[in-house]
């Protein structure tokens, strides 16, 4: 105990009380000051300090002993940790040879090839600083990017050539290393490779170099490793843009080790011996922190999958029988209704998780009954964040996985819920905004104090907290149940509030609907105000039958719902908007809900 900072031993403190090993403490009834998940927890997770190291370091202390394991198969093309190491070595020295030095941005369009990773951990080890960018990004979006950044040095993936070629003339950039999906695959894929695509060959201007060419012209060059700083940026990555233009976040080495020291004392089975499917991209804070640098640093094999089909999901699950994956819940959506895993054997996976959007309950049970089904012993394994918190702040563990809910805060995390209105705290089971602090908090938006300061706040407690923008709330338990978006609650002209989530899960309990999203639209009597509208996607097999549904669901919503969170309507479409990494894109919707109503 003498070894414990006063806030470690607080916690203790409160987990013991939690556990019932301390007579005559009574809960204050607030999930911040009483913190009940932390009885799930071990005493170990609780005390254990963070790593204190660049994200480089923690994978290289956690492997170091390791060295032939292999760490990831591209295609078949295994790599061993040696190997990985070796690599990150010679881009450390050609991103020398041709001039970054520690401080400086390099913009990476790309997705998830061995290379992106050899960059990754190469600019953390310089102390240089990767700015992702999601190659689907415009070519306007793209330099604007660069601009706000003022990047010399950008990588990119040989199908964005193009789009750089148009506006590198506007830009600060010296240097432009092109990567190939081909560079790193095996010798027979990589020729099948280039003969398909042999069209896609370009000449390269002067600024531009190949990886290959790149990675000579470090040979024989010299380096040091960059001393660790305790809240310097590592990784800039961009938010969704679904609530405005996408803002730059910094995350700093503490926060993505963070993140992964959290996720790995939840208690979830995870060895150096497993497998893991990469499906998430490089360029959210998601598809890095808990997609490549967790498993990585756990020192398992990690499945690279650059471009991911969701339709395809369950061929890659058939082909690679990974451990473990992270997804988001729309993906589920297809294994339910895959012929190829009818009679498949899934016992060799351990808690398949998603994040980044909330499952439907109903959704979920069919899921869970799917995998129990097929022989797995574990629940689907739910979390949440936001790319502000470095993706992850809370996941479901074994002792408590409820339904609709989205895990218990980790352990060196706090979650609790507040007014909108008064700012004040609220107790358990009452819903408001959702409110994080703890150490994956980002050090704030690039070059942009008003929107850091917006989102970051310090209460009257003197903690800084993230305002999520979500509306939730939290159980006894604390276990956290997210009920829709802020800027997502519908509010009548009356005042009355209605959550999009409700409408929802109420209409998703028709077997005949494959997916729905409410959205509001304005109110056609009232000059301010809006009324809730349904997109609903019917099952395949019922299509044609959307008459008689339409009448099942008004039904049904009649009967469930209040009268002022009625829809006014429901419109029938053939697939819901997703974003790049598969949420359902309700702005998208309320456009075309506004375009349509005139």
């Amino acid at each position: 105990m003498e070894n414990l900072t006063e806030q470690q031993k607080r916690d203790l403190y409160l987990r013991k009380a939690a556990l019932g090993e301390i007579e005559g403490w009574q809960p204050s009834g607030y999930p911040s000051q009483d913190k009940p998940w932390l009885k799930y927890y071990s005493e170990e997770a609780v005390k254990a300090p963070l790593p204190e190291e660049t994200v480089y370091e923690y994978l290289w202390e956690s492997n170091k002993d390791h060295l032939e394991n292999v760490a990831i198969n591209y295609f078949n093309r295994k790599i061993t940790y040696r190997e990985l190491f070796e690599n990150i070595e010679k881009t450390v020295k050609a991103y020398r040879a041709i001039g970054v030095k520690k401080g400086d941005i390099v913009v990476m369009i790309t997705v998830t090839t061995p290379e992106t990773i050899y960059s990754l951990y190469a600019l953390s080890r310089m102390g240089a600083i990767p700015n992702m960018v999601d190659p689907r990004t415009s070519v306007n979006g793209i330099k604007d990017y660069i601009l706000e950044a003022d990047a010399r040095f950008v990588l990119i993936l040989n199908v964005v050539y193009e789009k750089v070629m148009q506006i590198i003339k506007d830009t600060s950039v010296k240097k432009i290393i092109v990567v190939s999906p081909a560079d790193s695959l095996p010798p027979v894929k990589k020729r099948l490779f280039q003969m398909m695509n042999y069209k896609r060959r370009n000449v390269y201007v002067d600024v531009c170099v190949a990886w290959k060419v790149f990675w000579r012209t470090g040979k024989g060059q010299a380096f040091q490793d960059a001393e660790y700083i305790k809240g310097q940026c590592c990784l800039m990555v961009h938010t969704g843009g679904t609530t405005g233009a996408p803002k730059c976040v910094m995350l700093s080495n503490d926060n993505l080790n963070a993140l992964v020291r959290q996720s790995i004392d939840t208690g979830i089975d995870m060895k150096r011996e497993h497998t893991w499917l990469d499906i998430m991209p490089p360029f959210i804070a998601y598809g890095f922190g808990m997609g490549l640098h967790l498993p990585l640093v756990i020192g398992m094999t990690v499945y690279l999958i650059p471009q991911f089909d969701p339709q395809k999901f369950d061929v890659l699950l058939k082909k690679y029988k990974p451990v473990h994956m992270i997804g988001v819940p729309s993906y589920w959506n297809t294994i339910l209704q895959s012929k190829r895993l009818k009679n498949a054997d899934l016992s060799y996976m351990i808690a398949p998780t998603i994040g980044g959007d909330s499952m439907l309950p109903d959704l979920e049970k069919a899921v869970n009954c799917f995998l129990k089904e097929h022989n797995c012993n574990y629940k689907i394994t739910k979390g949440y964040g936001m790319t502000e918190v470095c993706a992850g702040v809370s996941g479901t563990v074994d002792k408590n996985n409820e339904i609709g809910s989205v895990g218990i805060p980790f352990s060196k995390t706090v979650i609790s819920i507040f007014d909108l209105e008064t700012g004040n705290e609220l107790p358990y089971n009452q819903v408001g905004e959702v409110c994080i602090a703890g150490p994956n908090i980002m050090i704030g938006y690039y070059r942009n104090e008003n929107a850091t300061k917006e989102i970051i706040r310090e209460h009257k407690d003197g903690i800084a907290w993230i305002h999520s923008g979500d509306l939730g709330y939290m159980d006894e338990n604390g276990s956290l149940f997210i009920v829709g978006r802020v800027k997502r609650m519908i509010i009548r002209y009356d005042g009355f509030k209605v959550f999009p989530s409700h409408i929802e899960k109420v209409v998703s309990k028709l077997q005949e609907i494959e997916s729905c999203c409410a959205v509001g639209v304005k109110d056609s009597l009232y000059s301010h105000g809006m009324l809730p509208l349904v997109y609903t996607v019917v099952k395949k097999p019922y299509k044609g039958q959307e008459k008689e549904i339409y009448q099942q669901i008004m039904k049904l919503c009649g009967g469930e719902l209040p009268e002022y969170a009625q829809p006014i309507d429901i419109q029938f479409v053939d697939e819901l908007p997703l974003t790049p990494i598969g949420k359902v894109d309700y702005r998208a919707l309320e456009k075309m809900a506004e375009e349509s109503r005139g």
